[in-house]
Order: structure tokens, then C-alpha cells, then sequence
């Protein structure tokens, strides 16, 4: 699967295509502070919801090495619209999104709209870490969903592979829950994946990558999934833990907490990682 994902080379290849729309704007006409992520995101996830696409994500602050900022919206495109073109070569998809992007820009700035080759082979990496490990991902979906509250049903659960080695790909999945009740501003998320601290000192996978530039005790998981029976592995942690590379924490007056569970069965770890979190947070919502 791994292998696969690397070695796709061709737009075919993929069953979803990331396609990034961006204008550049050297005067600032917009002003300092355009706004334009929350001004858009509520109408571009439903627009581009109808369209039968996926809004991904905007960025409006930031710029190039010269100095000029940008702004981009990146959206993902079924197969299907990825091939179905306008006279100038672009997915007939995209023209009422850039219609409604055209409102919400100053007049006269150039768009650029291309493929984005990167965020496509990332997206097809992730969910084929997603569709590996369905059997963990899943319980702790039902689990854990229905107890979202702060905010945190609005962000979905993420499979994200971060790091790529030959025949081998390290990822971790992540569900928000809610606020830290103990540190504004932070989200307490829920991390699933293997244990991987027995394996670090034996043969693969966890060996060839070493501690894979994570924090330790994370749960991470792998592509290929390695064979054979597994201990799965859920992590909750609040404040500030010191890194790797230090014994102090950067906030002297942070207490930092973790609550972590193990099991070979992950309906099993689910269902008691629901229970401890429930007494653990009691502000979170009960079961209807």
C-alpha cells in the first residue's frame, strides 16, 4: 500500500485531486488583515459540498520570499470533475467557486489556479492509512464523536501520514474532544495508534525510523501494516511536556497531565477509553 501511494506518477492515479486557487496581491488592496479564511469558510464547504468537491483549507496571511502576500483556497476534486475541462483546460467545478472567490477579492487580481501534486499524494497516503486501520479508527469514532463539544465537532478526525521512508510510511491518527479545562486556548485530542516503545530496539518497522521525530509514547501507525497480533495504543495529553531534547518545560507553572491505555482489542480499548474520559472530563455530554 505504501509503495503504491509513492509510486502513483500520473492524475489518474488518484480517486481525489487537490486543486489550489490563489491571486496574488503586491499592493495589499484587501488590507493588512483580509480576513478571508472565516469570511469564506462557512459558503466554501457548502459550495463546494454541493459541487460534489471538499473545501480543504485557506491561507490569507501569508507571502512569498519577496514580500508579496497571497491568498489561496484549496479545494478537492473527485476523479470524475478533475477531468471534466473548460475551453481554458481548468475542471468545469471550479468556475462557480471562483465566481464566488471573485466577490470576495479586491477587482483586478490575477488568478492562478493549478493542481496541487503534493497535498494530492498526501490526502491519498492518508486515507489509505485511514482505510488500513479501519478496525481501530472506527470504534473510537463511535466511541468518542458523540462527546465532542467546544467547538471540536467541527474538526474532523484526522489519518495523517507525516513521515515517508523507503517501503514505509509513519502516521497518526487524531480526534479533537474539547478544551483543556486546565490551559485556554489548547485542545485536549485524542491520539490512536500502536505501541511502538517494545518495538524500538528490535527489527521492523519502528527500528528503521528510529523515535520518527515524535513526541515519545505517542501512538503511531504504520504503511505497510506490520503483521501478526498488536498492542494498540490510546493517548490523551494537557500543559507542557519538556522535549526530547530538554528536562524543562518551556512554562515553569504548566502542569502537564497524560492519560494513556493499552489493548489488543481496540473495540475493547475504545469502549474503556470512553468510560475513564467521561469521569476524567465530567462536562463532557452523557450518553443519549
Amino acid at each position: 500500500m505504501a509503495q503504491d501511494v509513492k509510486q502513483a506518477k500520473h492524475w489518474e492515479d488518484f480517486d481525489w485531486v487537490m486543486w489550489k486557487l490563489e491571486v496574488q496581491d503586491p499592493s495589499q488592496l484587501a488590507g493588512e488583515d483580509p480576513d478571508l479564511d472565516e469570511r469564506t469558510q462557512e459558503t466554501m464547504t457548502q459550495l463546494a459540498a454541493s459541487l460534489g468537491c471538499v473545501f480543504e483549507l485557506c491561507v490569507d496571511y501569508d507571502s512569498y520570499d519577496s514580500g508579496t502576500p497571497y491568498y489561496a483556497w484549496w479545494v478537492r476534486l473527485p476523479a470524475a470533475e478533475h477531468t471534466r475541462r473548460d475551453k481554458n483546460g481548468l475542471p468545469l467545478v471550479l468556475d462557480p467557486i471562483r465566481e464566488y472567490l471573485d466577490g470576495q477579492v479586491p477587482d483586478g487580481l490575477e488568478w492562478e489556479i493549478t493542481p496541487d501534486r503534493e497535498l494530492t499524494v498526501d490526502h491519498a497516503a492518508s486515507a489509505a492509512m485511514r482505510a488500513a486501520y479501519a478496525d481501530v479508527i472506527n470504534p473510537f469514532e463511535q466511541a468518542l464523536m458523540p462527546l465532542r463539544i467546544d467547538g471540536a465537532a467541527d474538526l474532523d478526525p484526522r489519518a495523517k501520514v507525516w513521515k515517508w521512508e523507503e517501503h514505509l510510511l509513519v502516521g497518526t491518527f487524531d480526534l479533537w474532544l474539547c478544551n483543556d479545562p486546565d490551559r485556554p486556548h489548547t485542545w485536549l485530542v485524542v491520539s490512536v495508534g500502536l505501541w511502538t516503545e517494545p518495538q524500538l530496539f528490535n527489527e521492523e518497522p519502528a527500528a528503521r525510523v528510529g523515535h520518527f521525530d515524535f513526541t515519545p509514547h505517542h501512538p503511531l501507525l504504520f504503511l505497510p501494516r506490520p503483521p501478526g497480533p498488536a498492542t494498540f495504543t490510546a493517548r490523551v495529553t494537557g500543559g507542557a511536556f519538556p522535549h526530547k531534547s530538554t528536562s524543562r518545560t518551556k512554562s515553569a507553572d504548566t502542569i502537564g497531565v497524560a492519560h494513556q491505555w493499552t489493548a489488543n482489542d481496540p473495540a475493547v480499548l475504545a469502549a474503556r477509553v470512553r468510560r475513564d474520559l467521561m469521569t476524567l472530563l465530567p462536562h463532557l455530554p452523557t450518553e443519549h
